[in-house]
């Protein structure tokens, strides 16, 4: 019974022994080297993802640095833009009275296909729809001009560009609606640079307001450039690798692979993993919300077959967002690859504590016989190696189970010295791959200085807020002349700044504004380091870290004295040109290829009697009394010969308040080519022959008159001589005639011969007497006469024989009309003549009318009297000779041909003229001008009652 109990106590002792052992000794060790475990273990994975996140941050600012030299190149085109437009005027002019009809080429689901709007032009240069001063534009930077205008609904509308369509013509007509961030940003007065699609293609774009002359917001102008994707930039990317089978790669907002080593121009936004998530929809929709410069992390299950994967390893993605581009820039790989040597270690250290266990329990089962002093000393050595000294060791030589436990013990502490040691040689190694991915970190950041030191037309410097300089670039030694070396660690802006501008505080006031704007662009004259001063465009941007705070600031230059020696010269050139042609009388006009009028002067505006502004744009054959076929004859004369001089054409000019105008014209044309040959339109110098015509038409009007004139003197001294040497004879003739016939008994059967005989004695004297009337031997009395009591006298005595012809007459009698100073027999008898002629010209016409006007003429002193027919007309050979005495036209026997020649001779020795308007089949009308006396001419004149 009591080795029973000796026995249990041994067992209970013994037991208590292990529990106390396994609590001081080996629980400590495992639980000291589970921490350490988990430590290293969070360490290593958070190394790992640092590095990914390295790679993705790295190609980020990579992008960035891209970005600022694309938005300064794309800012100083829109200058210049700005600068050509301001050549033409200072604003542009919109003419509400004149509008264009634009096809909308982007029109939302539902709009409409055209709108209307105003037309624009800006001093003489058309806008709306034509795209010249955009091709100009970018002519002189190569990039993309456009001119916007403000929709009612606070859109916008390209009115002109020099981007194309697939078909070559301009793309006008993008509308750019109000909520886009282009519209929000121009109508609240400030600069929008960003992205700008345009048919699925990106440019990146620069768009400030447009305003008039009160500062209201009318529209926009912009530049912008193709966005071309660097081939340094996306060679830099696919050398990145992660691991075994990792890459970076970069993503649109529509899930587009944009760089990938494989699957580039690829959308993949619905791939989904096994589970059926769609990773990559859920990174393009979390990339934009994440705050400025965190990196979002992403894991899932992917199986990749052509790798040989059977089952789906776990996947960890960082990606980023790069606003600028709308790029998700991401690199990731397998879990199991970035993490390998972490799990490698684990499992080590796994197995040393089951093993370092094992042991332990074996050593407290024999130390648990143990009871005396070996067992504290045992302990005190253990609570050291459990503080972390792993030299210990337990000094008890004795052959029992103390001493057993004791080499034991001092065995198991070797063993964890020596895993120990294989620890720190594994975190070492672990070290040395940190330090290898740093490398490549610093590698890259070299890549990104190789192409800032590349870029030698700008000057890049960094400072940090104090001014000191902390990145100074090839582009700066050369356009400023001060070395890296020189430069480098010292508040060297100053040095490049004129003695006023460091005076008037310059830097202290641009750093003000970027940090409050963030970037800030400017002209200024900077200094070189032999003291020359030059032109420069700066801008200035803020550098910040990733907490986004600012530790400094990146100037970006570029020395601008060529271009502007080049804008002067081609505004002296132009300046000089236009005062040529703008001081010559003659017409000056070019026109492109096509005929549109491209420009016009002063000279051409007076004689078209349009503004410049609504010339410009119209084709040239508008003005052509031929049309199209004038302007198609002269382009073919000027294919052949190149140019030719003295050519006369005929322009009409219609509207603008005028009636039509016939212009004749003498022209001189040449063809107007560019540098290669190529013909870009023409020049023609208009010269108006009107007045030169009018001179021509006036002096064959007078030679004609003269002439007549000339004929009548002589003929009316032929005429004189005639009558009289006929009247003697014929008084005596007619005086036997009255003998014979006071003899001749009633009955004679010769009395009718004798009736025959005075009927032809009167004839004769009828004839003679008209001859002496055209003579002018008849005696003229001047007196005061009514024209409108005259006319009345003629038609008493004609009414009832126009009456009998069916002739209707209109009266149309000026009542206050003058009087005038004539005979009033001798204009009755003329206004008789040309009632009787008119009556006679109206036989056969199925409308008879006769209408008879009197009027008064104060602008030339004059009473006009008109009376027109309906009859047949007179030709146009026989207009020269109806005043030629004995022309008639009348059947033998009904006329003499002398009553016009005598109405001419009277209103001549009156001191009128006589004129005749006539086309056959539409009848004539004859108007005499007789001269309205001074006053005082007609005092004491008596009423000749005619």
């Amino acid at each position: 019974m009591k080795l029973r109990i000796r026995k249990f106590r041994d067992w209970k002792i013994r037991t208590k022994l292990v529990a106390i052992s396994l609590t001081l000794i080996i629980f400590p060790l495992l639980f000291g080297a589970y921490l350490s475990l988990q430590r290293f273990t969070r360490a290593m994975q958070e190394y790992a993802e640092l590095d990914l996140e390295n790679v993705v941050t790295g190609i980020k600012e990579l992008a960035q640095a891209k970005q600022i030299l694309f938005e300064q190149d794309v800012i100083k085109d829109l200058k210049v833009a700005r600068h050509i437009l301001s050549h033409y005027a200072d604003f542009v002019t919109i003419h509400p009275d004149r509008t264009a009809k634009v096809r909308v080429l982007n029109p939302p689901p539902g709009e409409r296909q055209e709108i209307t709007v105003p037309f624009w032009s800006i001093g003489s240069q058309p806008i709306t729809l034509d795209s010249r001063i955009a091709e100009q534009t970018h002519d002189l930077t190569g990039s993309h001009m456009l001119i916007l205008q403000r929709l009612p609904d606070d859109g916008m509308l390209v009115l002109s560009t020099s981007l194309k369509r697939e078909d070559g013509t301009p793309a006008v007509g993008i509308l750019i609606p109000a909520k886009s961030d282009i519209t929000r940003t121009v109508l609240e007065g400030k600069r929008y640079v960003g992205r700008f699609n345009v048919a699925n293609t990106w440019y990146l774009a620069a768009v400030e307001p447009f305003r008039d002359s009160g500062g209201l917001i009318i529209g926009a102008i912009g530049a912008v450039i193709k966005e071309q994707l660097e081939t340094a930039l996306k060679r830099s990317i696919l050398k990145i690798r992660v691991g075994e089978t990792g890459y970076a790669y970069v993503l649109d907002n529509t899930g587009t692979l944009v760089i990938h080593p494989a699957k580039e121009g690829k959308n993949i936004i619905s791939d989904r993993d096994p589970d059926g998530f769609e990773f990559i929809r859920a990174m393009v929709t979390r990339a934009p919300r994440l705050s400025p410069g965190s990196v979002g992390t992403i894991r899932y299950p992917w199986m990749n077959p052509e790798l040989g994967d059977t089952r789906p390893r776990m996947k960890i993605v960082k990606y980023a967002y790069f606003q600028p581009w709308e790029w998700i820039i991401a690199a990731g790989s397998y879990e199991d690859e970035i993490f390998y040597a972490v799990r490698q270690t684990r499992s080590f250290i796994f197995f040393v504590a089951i093993t370092s266990l094992l042991v332990a329990i074996a050593l407290s089962l024999v130390l648990a016989r143990f009871l005396s002093r070996p067992i504290l000393k045992l302990t005190e050595v253990t609570g050291r190696m459990a503080g972390g000294d792993l030299s210990q060791s337990v000094d008890i030589d004795s052959g029992d189970e103390i001493g057993l436990l004791a080499r034991s013990f001092n065995l198991m502490a070797n063993q964890v010295r020596d895993h120990t040691t294989t620890l720190e040689k594994m975190v070492e190694k672990r070290t040395e791959e940190l330090r290898e991915s740093r490398e490549k970190y610093r590698n890259l950041s070299h890549l990104l200085n190789n192409i800032l030191e590349s870029s030698t037309e700008y000057s890049i410097i960094a400072t940090d807020m104090s001014g000191n300089i902390l990145e100074y670039n090839s582009g700066s030694a050369r356009i400023f002349g001060w070395s890296k070396a020189e430069m480098i660690g010292i508040k060297g802006i100053p040095m490049t700044l004129r003695d006023e501008d460091r005076d008037s505080d310059l830097i202290r006031t641009l750093a003000r504004k970027v940090m409050k704007q963030g970037v800030t662009e400017q002209e200024m004259i900077r200094r070189r380091k032999n003291g020359e001063t030059f032109p420069v465009n700066s801008i200035i941007t803020a550098l910040r870290n990733t907490e986004g705070k600012i530790y400094g600031f990146l100037e970006i230059a570029r020395d601008i004295s060529e271009k502007k020696r080049l804008e002067k010269e081609l505004w002296d050139t132009k300046e000089y040109l236009e005062n040529i042609l703008e001081s010559t009388p003659d017409g000056v006009v070019t026109t492109d290829p096509k005929g549109i009028i491209t420009y016009v002067n002063r000279g051409m505006e007076a004689m078209i009697g349009w503004p410049k502004e609504r010339l410009i744009g119209v084709h040239i054959s508008r003005f052509y009394l031929n049309g199209i076929d004038e302007a198609r004859n002269i382009m073919k004369i000027l294919r052949e010969r190149e140019r030719h001089r003295n050519y006369e054409i005929t322009m009409v000019v219609e509207g603008n308040g005028r009636k039509r105008r016939i212009i004749p014209i003498l022209t001189s044309n040449a063809l107007l080519k560019d540098e290669t040959g190529q013909i870009i339109g023409t020049m023609g110098v208009f010269k108006d022959l009107s007045e030169q015509k009018k001179l021509e038409e006036q002096l064959r009007r007078t030679m004609a008159t003269l002439i007549q004139a000339g004929k009548m003197r002589a003929l009316g001294d032929l005429v004189a001589g005639v009558a009289h040497e006929l009247n003697n004879p014929l008084m005596a003739s007619t005086t036997l005639l009255h003998v014979i016939d006071e003899n001749m008994p009633r009955d004679d059967p010769n009395r009718k011969r004798l009736e025959v005989i005075e009927q032809c004695n009167k004839r004769i004297g009828k004839i003679v007497s008209q001859l002496r009337d055209f003579s002018r031997q008849s005696r003229f009395e001047f007196l005061s006469v009514d024209v409108n009591k005259a006319f009345e006298n003629v038609l008493t005595m004609t009414s009832q024989q126009l009456m009998n012809h069916n002739i209707r007459v209109v009266k149309r009698f000026q009542p206050d009309l003058p009087r005038v100073m004539g005979d009033g027999n001798q204009l009755e008898q003329v206004f008789l003549n040309l009632i009787s002629n008119a009556r006679d010209a109206m036989e056969n016409a199925a409308k008879k009318t006769l209408t008879i006007e009197t009027r008064a003429r104060p602008e030339n002193g004059t009473v006009e009297v008109t009376i027109k027919d309906s009859g047949c007309g007179i030709p146009r050979e026989n207009m020269d000779k109806i005043f030629d005495p004995f022309f008639s036209t009348k059947e033998v026997g009904k006329g003499t041909g002398l009553g016009l020649s005598i109405c001419y001779s009277i209103i001549e020795l009156h001191g009128g003229k006589i004129e005749v308007d006539s086309r056959v089949g539409r009848g004539s009308r004859f108007r005499i001008f007789l001269p309205i006396p001074e006053e005082g001419d007609t005092d004491g004149e008596k009423d000749s009652g005619g």
